[in-house]
């Protein structure tokens, strides 16, 4: 029998389907959370559960359809098995009992089995009779539950008639079986493209990362081998440097016409040198320039030192950002030239080859690239846009400002320098009378220094304040701490590598000088901004006398507020007392000693105890009155002091 196959197509096709539509139907009238009208009704009910079906690809587009079709209702008998079974299965679960789900799983392993079957024409006759024994018992035991006797007899007669007679539906059983397995396998190629275009996504983003990590060398061979990065902090530090500069940048900054001049160069180069005088404002016109061309900040970074070259890669990096890179105030010939080592590597990435490619923005006074032009001449020191000053009638643009300007950076630099010596000098000085300080006034010290970030040390003459203030900026490196010995010695400080500015006596070292406090009131101002910016820190010491004058003459000052009082310094004094004795040399102090008396008191200055009047010193010794001369001895010791101080009192009293 040669069409063994079909029958058994035919057999799914039209007899299975009859049992599971009357077990649909059963499952839904029993349903207890709705009462069953119609297949149309019950499926609005249960639409969120066929959606969720759907979304799971548990259910096609085209069986979907079946079930809510665009005219009309759904039609129970358009439903194959494989829908009939999908939805028995997931939306009644819980009312199934496990042999009906067993006889469904037979049914529907069956069907997948005949649709993978290799070759359908060569079907042996006891591969035919499993297959057709286990289709009739599970459609038969399915039919016993769902159909009345008569309804079974006549479904036993067409499962008999399917097997022996002829088949005059065949061709339109074909044509359901083979619409099925073409949507199944669409569906399956469907998924198949999902998960590969998933993959694809995947092995992009691997290959991405990968060639993030990895860099290229030349192998032994001449060929390239790769090898794993390590990651880099201090390209992190130049990339995180590079943001903190834009973001300072102000928004409202008009920038002049230079700034397309910088834009072509770069697009057209990849590299620009931008110069200007002290007034040109040529830094911010970079930055603008730069804002308005959309680079990647994450790929961009700031470079200040020939060392940093090393750590950057086109492959990592798109913009490198050069500040002052042959000296910031005047021309620096270490800088320079340590510069001018790499200028071949840094216009070699410049140059478009394949990928690496990067662009170069170097600012630099115009004074100081003219120096660097006439000891270190380069092509890369040629694409250069000077950034002229804003002109007007009444303000025309000195051109020779930059040749006058070299002085001003010669002093400011000296200033800035001598400031650094006075400042190693002043903390040399009060190392050792600063970890003599008393630990609870430090400790009091700290906590508020810590707390208002700017601390103002008051007290009598000689009560310790300045060695208070050097123990406290003991917690910085010298390098980062500035003395400000006048006022305008704030405009000299370097503010980004500054951290802590100390002002010692600034309402006068010996005397009230109203003149002074003026000025340093004037630059307190821009002392407390920086403090409020986060920038640095202040450590203030005044006279209290002096500081209460101030902020009654004058008025108080926010950097003023935060007091910490000391009071006056006090000193141990040893006194001895001799008696009985009207004449005392060298080798009788030994037994003086045998019978000091000893007392502490605490003196201020000039509290030591004064000697007798002239008439009590002067008494002859012809007078007929015991003379009884009293010795006293102070042994004093301040802080400071390599040795004690021996002060000896002698005085005479008359007894009668």
């Amino acid at each position: 029998m040669a069409d063994k196959y079909f029958r058994l197509v035919c057999f799914v096709v039209n007899i299975c389907p009859e049992p599971l539509r009357e077990f649909f139907i059963k499952l839904a009238k029993d349903d207890s959370s709705i009462s069953y009208t119609g297949i149309g009704a019950y499926l609005s009910h249960r639409h969120p559960d066929v959606l969720k079906l759907k979304r799971k690809r548990k259910i096609r587009d085209d069986q979907y359809d079946l079930l809510y079709p665009v005219q009309g209702t759904a039609d129970v008998n358009k439903w194959d098995v494989t829908l009939l079974i999908t939805l028995i299965t997931e939306m009644f679960d819980a009312s199934l009992q496990p042999m009906q789900t067993y006889l469904m799983n037979e049914i529907r392993g069956i069907r997948n089995q005949l649709q993978h079957l290799p070759n359908t024409s060569s079907m042996s006759d006891e591969d035919f009779d499993i297959y057709w024994g286990r289709l009739d018992t599970a459609a038969m035991t399915l039919a016993k539950e769902m159909f009345n006797a008569t309804h079974e007899a006549e479904f036993r007669q067409k499962i008999c008639d399917a097997k022996t007679s002829h088949l005059p539906d065949l061709g339109d059983a074909l044509r359901k079986w083979y619409e099925e397995t073409i949507r199944q396998m669409a569906d399956t190629i469907q998924e198949l493209k999902i998960k590969l275009d998933e993959v694809g996504s995947n092995t992009r983003e691997a290959t991405s990362i990968l060639r993030k990590v990895t860099v290229e060398k030349p192998g032994p061979a001449g060929d390239k081998n790769k090898r794993i990065k390590t990651a880099d902090s201090i390209l992190m530090k130049l990339q995180a440097s590079f943001e903190a500069t834009l973001k300072e940048f102000p928004d409202s900054f008009n920038a002049p016409s230079e700034v397309a001049d910088i834009r072509t160069k770069l697009r057209d180069n990849h590299r620009v040198i931008v110069t200007g005088s002290d007034n040109s404002r040529y830094f911010e016109t970079t930055l603008a320039a730069i804002k308005g061309m959309n680079y990647n900040y994450k790929r961009s970074v700031e470079m200040h030192k020939s060392s940093d070259w090393r750590h950057i890669d086109p492959e990592d990096v798109d913009l490198v950002l050069c500040i002052n890179p042959f000296g910031s105030f005047s021309y620096d010939e270490n800088k320079a030239k340590s510069m001018a080592d790499i200028f071949n590597s840094m216009m070699h990435t410049t140059k478009e080859d394949g990928d690496r490619c990067l662009d170069i923005v170097m600012i630099t006074d115009s004074k100081i690239l003219a120096v660097c032009k006439q000891l270190h001449d380069h092509d890369i020191l040629e694409d250069v846009v000077k950034v002229f000053d804003d002109t007007s009638e009444t303000h025309p643009a000195d051109l020779t400002l930059e040749c006058r300007n070299q002085d001003v950076h010669s002093t400011c630099l000296a200033v800035r320098n001598n400031l650094k010596v006075m400042t190693c000098n002043f903390l040399k000085q009060y190392r050792i009378c600063s970890v003599q300080v008393d630990e609870e006034i430090l400790r009091k010290s700290r906590l508020k220094f810590k707390a208002c970030k700017a601390i103002v040390l008051t007290g009598p003459k000689k009560c310790g304040k300045t060695s208070v203030a050097v123990a406290l900026a003991s917690s910085y490196e010298p390098s980062q701490c500035v003395l400000l010995a006048e006022p305008n010695d704030f405009k000299t400080t370097d503010l980004k590598n500054t951290c802590l500015v100390i002002i010692d006596e600034f309402a006068g070292q010996y005397c009230y000088s109203k003149e002074d406090v003026y000025k340093w009131y004037s630059m307190f101002n821009h002392v407390y901004n920086a403090i409020t910016a986060g920038q640095m820190n202040a450590i203030i010491t005044c006279e209290r006398s002096k500081l209460d004058k101030c902020c009654v003459e004058i008025s108080p000052h926010p950097l003023l507020e935060h007091r910490v009082d000391m009071p006056e310094r006090t000193t141990t004094i040893k006194q001895e007392m001799v008696l009985q004795n009207t004449e005392i040399v060298p080798d009788q102090m030994s037994s003086i000693h045998g019978h000091e008396r000893v007392r502490r008191v605490k003196h201020t200055q000039a509290s030591f105890p004064s000697a007798p009047t002239q008439s009590a010193r002067r008494l002859k010794p012809s007078q007929s009155r015991p003379v009884q001369c009293e010795i006293t001895q102070h042994n004093v010791c301040v802080n400071g002091d390599k040795a004690h101080c021996v002060i000896r009192v002698r005085g005479t009293t008359c007894t009668h």
